[in-house]
């Protein structure tokens, strides 16, 4: 008897960055030494603030001072800080693992947010109703927190909420196989993201994308759309997001029978979440996908080592829908093991969770397994009884697979019985079903993929049907027409699997080469426009370049010239004042040329890759001080303050020529746009894989309209100082292009009349 199972794969999708909760404890410092300071009738926030901060620091801590804020609010009759602090203690229950307290926590609290009708808080409400609901497994209940959080969020008109609560909607009801509404969730969440260049949750949606085509079997689709959301994740640093994609790629290929490249992509992704420490739920996930590789490897002691170790976090979450389905998939390998009762009890208890969460996709599957370990016991009426209300279920949900495989077993039972009509009858709804799924859910491409499969089964089942054709010859000799009949229908199958397998091969080798052809003619054109917009750019480049030639060498080349002829003609008539103010101006304009050309000279140096890039290990406030002291005249012409605040001992590593060629321009750039008597401000700062550079002044500050224009060359930024100090606007674009050649950014924060801060950035 050949046994037709199902794995429940646990398919993953991020619906928003996620991390580890963080509780400052300055910031509870500072939380405590308000509240002593503050009336009763003012701590109630101040309360429900400290019961947030101590999250990760003690629970019992966080309820109590959630339960003090509660007291207060009370007492004063204050409806919105009675249902925060509900909230909060829901908060600190769910955290707990109090799930039945941390709902009757919430319910309380949407009830008085209802009431006053406060849009924030319902949102927060519903929000956490959700997630409550749905770690329970209280699918139908979750999804209409769900819609109402998303309803709210779009009264509120917030744009990134409504995404956000959108993509959720959409991935519960592609595990809900509901794929008309998850198409649409999924694609207004889409276009909203895009519309803000929300690179993570474009990221995110696109990932729930791939899990709805891969639920389809629209494994094309589902791989497009998980190799778009690989490098929106690496690009926004979410690594927990690069994992996510990783085990869902892997599942595609479990599904094609690409085992080996499955658990490749399976081992990357457990990698990353055991470098991030963080996600437990994708980590479960991913250890519950290597259990089922190794199922089908048939190392079934590795597979249950790696299925118990997914339940066992599962566990420790009190996440109900992965212990149901960590609890099925041991159930099976206990069956194919023989240990009967261990399958059973493993069964059992999915179908408990999945009766208490309504999940009818899960629970159908539950019985058509439930109804195949009875058939392996020979008790083929139990098994029958589970089979019925399997297939009741699936036909409810026209979940085709299902129905496909119930059929399957039904005509195992009915071949065991030797009621052989009914048994070719179940296989042939069988095979019909699965041709169905082929149709319309996969597409021809996964026919060809799967059809390799299909041969084997057909062969084998003749095989089957010819024994017990042999077995009724002997036995009941009226039924000799009825043997001929199925030995002509076997060799009819025989003979067109072969001649379909033969097509398929052939179909299936010009769709490689047209693909790969279709590739190169892809990336040839992305080559041209890539090149059409580099000569553009070079282009602009240029023009802007001669511009600056043209126009910002003239400025000082005519006051040298002008006044050194009036000097050279006019000496003997000048008084001597007149003489130093000529010369002081001549003096300036040699200057601002000088460090025109100086500028000039190492961008086209840049630009031409004469620079080399040589990175070392040096002091920063050395480094700083080479800079600062060539400009330091400029400070002390207008009498201006500079204050370094830069560890001595602090190092960074990257090239400390183009490091020190930065500090000067952004301290120069400072002191002309200071007035006199000011103060600029240098310091750095340690993060924790760079050092962040900043260059603070009190000086009339920058439009916010004009800061964008500020690195690009396109634009001819030439502000005249404080005293009017000119300049061609191509330091700020030198230092972004030295500060990127270093592995950092610089950014600029600003508001007019109120002074600037440039920031960049550079490695430890």
């Amino acid at each position: 008897m050949r046994k037709f199972t199902r794995h429940i794969i646990a398919l993953f999708i991020l619906f928003s960055p996620g991390g580890k909760i963080l509780a400052d404890e300055n910031i509870i410092d500072s939380l405590r030494q308000q509240l002593s300071l503050t009336a009763d009738s003012n701590k109630i926030e101040i309360l429900n603030d400290l019961s947030r901060a101590y999250w990760s620091i003690s629970l019992d801590s966080s309820l109590k001072y959630a339960q003090n804020a509660l007291e207060i609010a009370e007492l004063y009759n204050n409806i919105k800080g009675i249902a925060n602090a509900f909230n909060r203690m829901g908060n600190a229950e769910y955290l707990m693992s109090n799930y039945p307290r941390a709902l009757e926590h919430y319910t309380r609290s949407l009830e008085l947010r209802l009431e006053i009708d406060d849009p924030e808080g319902l949102l927060g409400s519903y929000n956490n109703l959700y997630l409550l609901n749905n770690m329970l497994g209280n699918k139908d209940t979750a999804i209409y927190y769900l819609n109402m959080a998303a309803k709210t969020s779009i009264s509120m008109g917030n744009n990134a909420e409504t995404a956000y609560y959108s993509a959720i909607l959409g991935s519960v009801y592609s595990e809900l196989y509901d794929f008309d509404n998850a198409r649409i969730n999924l694609e207004q969440a889409l276009n909203i993201y895009t519309q803000l260049e929300d690179d993570e949750g474009i990221a995110s949606t696109y990932n729930s994308m791939g899990g709805m085509y891969q639920r389809m079997s629209l494994f094309d689709n589902a791989q497009e759309c998980f190799f778009k959301a690989l490098p929106l994740y690496r690009r926004a640093g979410n690594m927990n997001g690069v994992a996510s994609v990783k085990n869902n790629i892997g599942i595609i290929h479990k599904q094609l029978d690409n085992l080996d490249l499955a658990l490749d992509y399976y081992y990357q992704s457990m990698e990353i979440y055991n470098q991030e420490g963080s996600l437990e739920r994708g980590y479960a996930s991913v250890l519950n996908n290597i259990g089922i590789i190794f199922f089908e490897k048939g190392e079934y002691e590795t597979s249950l080592d790696y299925y118990k170790r997914a339940l066992e976090s599962y566990e420790s979450m009190g996440d109900v829908q992965g212990i149901a389905t960590a609890s099925h998939n041991t159930g099976m390998l206990h069956a194919r093991l023989g240990n009967y009762s261990e399958a059973l009890k493993s069964y059992m208890r999915s179908v408990e969770i999945n009766s208490s969460a309504d999940n009818r996709f899960a629970l159908a599957n539950n019985y058509n397994n439930l109804g195949e370990l009875y058939i392996l016991q020979k008790d083929y009426n139990r098994a029958m009884e589970f089979l019925e209300e399997a297939i009741e279920m699936a036909i409810a949900l026209n979940a085709k697979d299902i129905i496909s495989e119930n059929y399957l077993f039904q005509s195992t039972i009915y071949r065991e019985t030797r009621q052989y009509e009914k048994a070719l009858l179940s296989y042939e709804l069988f095979d019909t079903f699965r041709d169905s799924i082929f149709t319309t859910d996969t597409g021809n491409k996964i026919a060809e993929l799967q059809v390799r499969h299909q041969r084997e089964n057909h062969i084998s089942q003749i095989d089957l049907l010819q024994k017990d054709n042999d077995i009724q010859q002997l036995q009941i000799k009226k039924q000799r027409n009825l043997l001929l009949f199925l030995a002509g229908i076997a060799f009819m199958i025989t003979f067109l699997v072969s001649l379909i397998t033969g097509m398929a091969r052939y179909k299936k080798r010009l769709n490689l080469v047209l693909m790969e052809k279709n590739m190169q003619l892809e990336l040839a054109n992305k080559e041209l426009v890539e090149s059409e917009r580099n000569l553009q750019r070079l282009n602009a480049t240029k023009d802007k370049f001669f511009s600056i030639i043209a126009h910002d060498l003239k400025n000082p080349f005519n006051a040298l010239l002008g006044f050194s002829e009036t000097l050279n003609q006019n000496f003997k008539d000048l008084s001597r004042e007149q003489i130093y103010t000529y010369i002081d101006i001549i003096k300036k304009s040699a200057t601002n040329l000088y460090r025109l050309l100086e500028n000039l000279l190492e961008w086209s140096r840049n630009q031409t890759g004469s620079i080399q890039y040589k990175p070392e290990k040096f002091r920063l406030e050395e480094v700083a001080e080479t800079g600062i002291n060539t400009v330091i005249a400029n400070a002390e012409r207008k009498n201006i303050t500079i204050r370094t605040n830069i560890r001595p001992d602090l190092t960074a590593f990257a090239d400390k020529n183009l490091i020190s060629t930065v500090i000067r321009n952004l301290v120069n750039n400072a002191i002309k746009f200071t007035h006199n008597n000011g103060e600029i401000t240098i310091s750095a700062t340690e993060k924790e894989k760079f050092i962040e550079f900043s260059v603070s002044d009190n000086g009339i500050g920058i439009e916010a309209g004009e800061q964008k224009k500020l690195f690009n060359l396109g634009y001819n930024i030439t502000t005249v100082g404080t005293n009017d100090e000119k300049g061609t606007g191509l330091g700020l674009v030198l230092c972004k292009e030295f500060v990127e050649k270093s592995g950092g950014e610089l950014r600029v924060e600003s508001e007019a009349g109120a002074g600037s801060t440039f920031t960049f950035t550079i490695p430890k």
